[in-house]
């Protein structure tokens, strides 16, 4: 199917174009695109999921190199997100883009997903990309994914160099201080081509920039202190932040060196549209209530209640939903308990569209209820009904039809089990603790009467833009398919 590029619309252009073309052409380097890339130990790129890609649609990847910038702050830097950086140093880079597009051009919708690769792992991963992937393929989007942080390439046992040194030997990542910049040369070298076109052929409309957890806390000080010498991204969808964003002079998430203000804001003045999107488990493990503040013309917040983190996603939970390997089932080994089984995924697809519309057609998506919270300080600041799931926010039908226990309160290892991997992230899972007979029962005397309330919750998040047709059409299905009540 062909798909016509999507149209910006007038209003959008002076934003566009003030201070882009003119502003950078003077005041950055030029990067160089090389690749597509091909060889090394294990004739394919780190992370491809060239395997789970649909027909008509490519990987590649491409080295992006030259030299980037690092950047100091300027005066002081408040809560409210208006800061200012300057200059403060320059190094050479090389680095990698990780490219999924539609083989034809003709099939490109016009938007380009710019993600910061996530290197909490210590490894380049698509964090975003995973939650988006349904939606992406079928809109015809094109996601790339930069490599802008050290830990990704120089990681000594995880990082790129370490995991081919042949295919990878050429990359030089100065350290996190330059990914800010790095991340702008990516942008501009999509948007600006000055030697090889990473996507030729491809007429670029509208680029968003995405990022998730500890990415996010990263693109938070982007918009802030980078965006407005930039101004080549169009759109942000900000996901899972933490209280506080990552400094300038910070490397992955530690040694910061800047004194960054607790619950920093979005800045009030930024002139593109931001979608921020929180789980209940980033308030809980992040602390991001801690920055709530006001909408505005351009900024959005969606808060999911019932969900974690990070999660692995059923639509009904039940006594016989099959366990994953992990001791407490719903989850990979090493947590000791099952682990958040809310569909996450499904509101951030719905919130990729959204900001995509936003930007394209200016129509602002809606803000979302507020999860309740108590005391602020709490180490569990969310208020909760009586079976212990999360009051406000975005209801999920896991919450509004429940049948189990739905939190993002920190998990843990379990005492024995596999090391690394999510082990180490226990904490980020939250927890299903599935409903006995006996409540399921009083809850649901018959299948049609858990059908019709599960239901007419999808039915509301899908009038109100939360849930796309596909996940609210699979959501159904799954409810009429449970044992729930039979």
């Amino acid at each position: 199917m062909t798909r016509r590029p999507l149209l910006a619309p007038f209003f959008l252009l002076p934003a566009l174009l003030w201070g882009g073309a003119t502003l950078y052409a003077q005041d950055m380097p030029h990067p160089v695109v090389s690749g597509p890339t091909a060889g090394g130990t294990h004739a394919r790129p780190f992370g491809s999921g060239a395997a789970n890609l649909p027909a008509g649609y490519v990987e590649e990847e491409r080295f992006l190199s030259g030299t980037a910038r690092s950047f100091a702050p300027v005066g002081d830097w408040l809560r409210d997100g208006r800061w200012e950086a300057r200059p403060a140093g320059e190094a050479a880079y090389a680095v990698r883009l990780l490219v999924r597009r539609p083989a034809d051009p003709e099939d490109f919708n016009g938007v380009v997903v710019v993600e910061w690769l996530n290197v909490s792992a210590m490894a380049e991963g698509d964090a975003d990309y995973q939650h988006m992937r349904e939606e992406l393929l079928r809109g015809g989007y094109v996601w790339v994914g930069v490599g802008a942080q050290s830990a990704g390439v120089n990681a000594p046992r995880t990082g790129l160099k370490a995991w081919d040194p042949v295919r990878y030997g050429p990359l030089a990542h100065p350290g996190d201080p330059f990914s800010f910049d790095i991340f702008s040369q990516a942008i501009r070298a999509l948007r600006r081509p000055g030697g090889v076109d990473p996507l030729p052929g491809f007429e670029i409309r509208h680029v968003l920039a995405t990022g998730r957890s500890q990415s996010a806390m990263r693109l938070i000080t982007y918009i802030n202190a980078v965006h407005a010498r930039a101004r080549l991204v169009d759109g942000y969808l900000v996901h899972s932040r933490g209280a506080a964003p990552a400094g300038l002079r910070a490397d992955r998430l530690a040694g910061v060196t800047d004194l960054l203000p607790a619950g920093a804001h979005i800045r009030a003045d930024i002139d593109v549209p931001v979608l921020d999107v929180q789980a209940e488990g980033d308030m809980v493990t992040l602390r991001s209530h801690l920055a709530r503040q006001d909408p505005h013309d351009h900024l959005r917040h969606w808060e999911i209640a019932g969900a974690a983190h990070a999660e692995v996603p059923v639509w009904v939970v039940s006594e016989a939903t099959p366990p994953s390997d992990g001791p407490g089932g719903f989850a990979p080994g090493g947590c000791a308990a099952p682990v958040n089984a809310a569909p996450h995924h499904a509101v951030v697809k719905a919130a990729l569209r959204a900001l995509a519309r936003w930007v394209r057609d200016g129509v602002a998506p809606p803000q979302s209820p507020s999860i309740e919270l108590g005391d602020p300080a709490a180490d569990d600041p969310v208020v909760r009904d009586r079976f212990g799931n999360a009051r406000g926010g975005i209801r999920l039908p896991q919450v509004e039809a429940p049948t189990a226990t739905l939190d993002g309160r920190a998990n843990a290892a379990a005492a024995s089990g596999s090391e690394g991997g999510v082990r180490n992230f226990c904490f980020l899972f939250g927890h299903t603790v599935p409903f006995d007979r006996e409540t399921l029962a009083t809850l649901y005397p018959t299948h049609q009467q858990f059908v019709s309330r599960f239901n007419a919750a999808v039915d509301r998040l899908e009038q109100a833009g939360y849930l796309l047709p596909p996940e609210a059409d699979a959501a159904r299905r799954a409810a009429q398919a449970s044992p729930i009540g039979r």
